[in-house]
């Protein structure tokens, strides 16, 4: 299946673990979610979500999709990913800026048993955790989002005065 063609199946939150909140652990707060489709073909998705709890420009979500391979298995089909605050340790310098990894149709066809999210793209779409998960959760067709996490739609106050 094409990565557009999972996009286009609308998604809500099914099951969010903990129920409330965020789980602590190794200095993050960390959900997962389970998300429902009224697709007939059987696609199965997740999302995780981590966001350290000292440096909060430090986070990612994640949205997987569960294959019906056994081969494949479950496939990581995009990351959208806060500053991680190291520069040098790559050469165009995303890991110090917002930035979005996404997997490509070439990945998802090369038969390979565990294709990878490898082209990135530094973007200005968003600079904090909570426009973060308003705009990857819009990218992504999840309908309900604000139900569960409703800072994703409340302004920041520099926001508000512009």
């Amino acid at each position: 299946m094409k990565r557009q063609d999972l996009l286009n199946i609308p998604k809500t939150i099914g099951e969010k673990t903990p129920g409330k909140g965020y789980k602590e652990e190794n200095n993050q707060r960390r959900c997962d979610l389970k998300l429902e489709t009224a697709s007939d073909d059987g696609a199965i998705f997740s999302v995780f979500i981590r966001n350290h709890n000292i440096f909060i420009e430090n986070f990612t979500m994640g949205w997987r999709y569960q294959t019906n391979s056994k081969a494949l298995k479950t496939i990581t089909l995009v990351r959208y990913n806060g500053a991680h605050g190291e520069s040098s340790r790559h050469p165009d310098g995303h890991y110090a800026l917002p930035h979005i990894h996404r997997i490509s149709e070439q990945e998802l066809a090369s038969g390979s048993s565990d294709p990878q999210e490898r082209y990135r793209e530094i973007t200005d779409r968003y600079s904090t955790y909570e426009q973060a998960l308003r705009i990857f959760f819009e990218d992504i067709g999840v309908t309900n989002y604000a139900e569960y996490f409703p800072e994703a739609l409340q302004p920041r106050l520099i926001d508000e005065h512009r």
